[in-house]
């Protein structure tokens, strides 16, 4: 099987992300030095990609999830660099730096699956046909005024 063919195929993109965090996530979390923050937004985070998932077709789903990943890399950067343990843990320490590491490219992945359900990377998610200017008052009836002279 092509790489580039299978990383193609609809909701592989997201799978994949979600699979290789909640991996990553699991492994940062067996040690005691996270705090408990850490696990919070993780979890927002993973139920986002699942949503994305689940509405295969869902702009807002797969822009959630980016802005989500976009915030969890400073947070994830913060609470690596506050909560970093004297000793032990080392190994928990080196997967939440993975998962660190990581966020950048899931990041990018789910930016070209969001351009792909025809969407874009912006702080408000943008539809189209929502202008004021194409909305029309159906609860007021419209007032034809002929007068009969």
């Amino acid at each position: 099987m092509d790489v580039q063919n299978a990383l193609n195929t609809p909701q592989l993109r997201v799978k994949i992300v979600t699979l290789v965090h909640i991996t990553f996530i699991a492994v940062a979390l067996q040690s005691y030095w996270l705090p408990s923050s850490y696990l919070f937004y993780n979890q927002i985070y993973i139920l986002s990609l699942f949503w994305a998932i689940q509405c295969n077709e869902s702009i807002d789903a797969v822009h959630l999830a980016c802005l989500i990943n976009a915030m969890s890399f400073i947070f994830d950067l913060i609470g690596i660099i506050a909560y970093f343990p004297d000793k032990g843990g080392i190994f928990s320490v080196v997967f939440a730096m993975i998962n660190l590491a990581l966020r950048p490219f899931t990041l990018l992945v789910l930016h070209r699956e969001l351009i792909d359900r025809g969407g874009s990377l912006t702080l408000i998610a943008q539809r189209s046909g929502d202008s004021q200017a194409n909305y029309e008052d159906i609860d007021r009836p419209h007032q034809s005024f002929s007068p009969n002279v």
